[in-house]
């Protein structure tokens, strides 16, 4: 009986195992080149998509008054929290009792509130604004809850050819600070802030007159704090044009 006995080939079988690892490797080398081409595929944008969405999209969220006047979802140019903007078919040509309509219309709420009053006088179509509306006491700078009044009230006086006088009052509590050394200085001050916020927003600067009365027009007792309260205000008068005034159109209207 012959046995026989099985050499091994230490050297044959050590190359076998290193090589092994080449099973490894193509593996993940396969598993990452898959990863890659989804990652890939899913980079890929159809532009023909991506524009149909995007102008969906935009046209759904686009700002335009005629959304907002169809009912539609967009908001009205200005301020968010603006008066709606008044539809007038032809603003030049509206008389003063059409203003004082639009006017009343549009300034209800704050007409309920005592903050704002519009009356006609002799002069014209008159707004009065309580300081409580615009202004801190004692300063010149609109509150920011003021902005959709402006907003609204330049809305009208922007296509009206008639002549916007500003006049800003003050009680007759002395004043003398860094900001202002009288009555006088911050009555024009706040005129004039007034003024140049409606000229900022479209309305003609050659049909605005600004003045300051400080406290020599009062409309209201002085010595309670309610009658001072009163007579801190901005009034607006709208009044036909003089014949030397100067139109839109530059110039001097003396056939009216």
């Amino acid at each position: 009986m012959s046995i026989f006995h099985k050499i091994r080939n230490p050297e044959a079988e050590e190359h076998g195992n290193t090589d092994r690892y080449l099973i490894t490797y193509a593996d993940l080398i396969t598993l990452l080149l898959g990863l890659f081409v989804i990652l890939y595929v899913t980079a890929q944008v159809d532009e023909g998509k991506y524009k149909e969405f995007s102008k969906a999209f935009s046209d759904y969220f686009k700002s335009t008054r005629e959304q907002a006047l169809k009912g539609g979802g967009g908001m009205m140019e200005g301020h968010k929290k603006s008066i709606p903007e008044p539809i007038f078919q032809n603003p030049a040509k509206l008389s003063l009792t059409g203003i004082k309509e639009q006017t009343e219309s549009m300034f209800k709420d704050y007409i309920d509130k005592k903050l704002l009053s519009v009356k006609t006088t002799s002069e014209g179509l008159t707004l009065t604004l309580s300081e409580k509306l615009l202004f801190a006491s004692g300063y010149a700078d609109v509150e920011q809850s003021a902005l959709p009044v402006i907003d609204s009230l330049s809305l009208i006086l922007k296509g009206v050819e008639k002549q916007i006088t500003i006049d800003g009052h003050t009680d007759s509590q002395p004043i003398r600070n860094f900001r202002f050394e009288s009555n006088w200085h911050l009555s024009s001050a706040r005129a004039l802030k007034i003024g140049y916020m409606l000229m900022q927003k479209g309305v003609p600067e050659n049909m605005i007159v600004l003045r300051g009365f400080g406290a020599q027009r009062p409309v209201a007792d002085n010595s309670s704090e309610e009658g001072r309260a009163v007579n801190r205000r901005v009034e607006i008068t709208i009044s036909e044009l003089p014949n030397n005034a100067l139109s839109v159109r530059g110039y001097a209207n003396e056939n009216k």
